[in-house]
């Protein structure tokens, strides 16, 4: 069986070198295409911005905007995609460990007893992954005693060390399965600009169920190809290259203010708290509920977008601009108090 992943591992990476080097030699037809690409998407995340903030489209459209906006959208959008990918590609031979090595080894002879006992330790692992996203420790031991189970219930001889190290891999492939959609979620947050919530609340139990329902997804990935052949490898990449067309649509539409919001940020154009000195505001005649804060002579704004010394600004508790100045040599300060 590993001899099969790894022949399925090598399919995989001949496929991306050949697609590569087709790549580097219509380089100048990619970097076309790429403009367009990051032109086309810093558009749209520039519209969903403005459509979501209020801030004026005509100040955001021009084209290091564009492009600037265009390429880190693109990238974000890519990752996202990728490691959606990575995570089909490597569940199969992850999920797989139980399988072969555990349950065929072993002499289960129904397939029917073999489905159950596959399904019920990936659904328990996702049970175990919902309570380790709100304690870690709890986790761990669950899967520990999951593992630990099934090493005496299915394994012939359960204290030969051979069999031992079996399930030291199984514990291993388990756990790195619950950590793949953890950090899927980890990445989802920085880029889409939410918080992990530990406590219980609506929120954090979407979360949760998002690891949830992940896992039994990869799982069922992995059962699907329990016996795939290499020469359906290429078939496999082609429907996961669809897929990720898929996800990048719904991308562009349900997490799109997310991922704007995000990029205002990194660029710096704004989407931040802001400190200036008293002095420097007092000509601009900001109403009081505009200001976030005031401490040490200093006021603290929300700026929604800062173009070219044109200030947009939220009143507190709201991110959606309703007030504007243009600033000539303002002083940002720090926001420390």
């Amino acid at each position: 069986m590993e001899n099969t992943d790894k022949k399925y591992l090598h399919e995989i990476y001949r496929s991306i070198k050949k697609n590569s080097l087709s790549l580097f030699k219509n380089i100048d037809k990619a970097i076309v295409f790429i403009i367009f690409v990051c032109t086309f998407t810093g558009s749209w995340f520039i519209y969903s911005f403005v459509r979501t903030h209020g801030v004026k489209f005509i100040d955001l459209i021009q084209t290091n905007l564009l492009i600037s906006f265009g390429a880190l959208s693109f990238i974000t959008i890519f990752v996202i995609i990728l490691i959606f990918m990575i995570s089909f590609f490597i569940s199969p031979i992850i999920v797989r460990n139980l399988y072969f090595n555990f349950i065929l080894k072993e002499k289960i002879k129904k397939n029917k007893n073999r489905k159950i006992l596959y399904f019920t330790y990936y659904a328990s692992c996702g049970v175990i992954a919902f309570v380790f996203f709100y304690n870690f420790t709890c986790g761990l031991l669950l899967l520990f005693i999951l593992v630990a189970c099934y090493h005496f219930i299915i394994i012939q001889n359960p204290f030969c060390y051979k069999k031992l190290f079996k399930t030291i891999k199984l514990f291993i492939s388990t756990a790195l399965l619950i950590i793949i959609p953890c950090l899927i979620l980890l990445f989802l947050s920085i880029t889409l600009n939410f918080n992990i919530e530990g406590s219980l609340t609506f929120n954090s139990i979407l979360q949760a169920a998002f690891i949830l329902f992940t896992i039994i997804i990869l799982a069922g990935t992995g059962f699907a190809d329990r016996h795939q052949r290499i020469r359906d490898t290429k078939n496999r990449i082609q429907y996961y290259l669809i897929f990720s067309v898929a996800i990048c649509l719904y991308m562009f539409t349900a997490f799109s203010a997310g991922i704007s919001e995000k990029i205002v940020d990194l660029i710096g154009l704004g989407y931040q708290y802001r400190c200036y000195y008293d002095t420097d505001l007092n000509q601009y005649l900001i109403p009081d509920e505009f200001i976030q804060d005031k401490f040490n002579n200093k006021t603290k704004l929300f700026v929604v977008a800062d173009i070219d010394g044109k200030m947009y600004i939220a009143p507190k508790n709201k991110r959606t601009t309703s007030f504007y100045f243009t600033a000539k040599e303002l002083a940002q300060v720090s926001c420390n108090k």
